[in-house]
């Protein structure tokens, strides 16, 4: 896990993966009746294909973060997503 939470800042991989939850949090805003982003708005997940073990299912995987295999799973805090919305909309912090 320790190796590939250093590929991933290594590859700017977070930050690819916050804008990626930014545009989805967006879609399911307008899309998703009664949306909530700590509900309904998920994480996000690498697959480091030469690490995985076909073996072990992906609910394993997100279950127990220590035997993801693979798998780098990370969700940031709807409130991150939320504020990362608004400042790239152009909205002022002190909103």
């Amino acid at each position: 896990r320790a190796d590939m939470a250093a590929a991933m800042a290594h590859h700017h991989y977070p930050l690819q993966a916050a804008l990626y939850l930014v545009a989805l949090h967006r879609m399911l805003r307008w899309r998703l009746p009664n949306y909530e982003p700590h509900d309904h708005l998920g994480g996000a997940a690498y697959l480091f294909v030469r690490g995985m073990v076909p073996a072990t299912a992906a609910t394993t995987a997100t279950t127990n973060t220590d035997d993801a295999r693979g798998v780098f799973w990370w969700q940031p805090p709807s409130a991150a997503v939320e504020a990362l919305d608004r400042l790239l909309a152009g909205e002022s912090s002190d909103a």
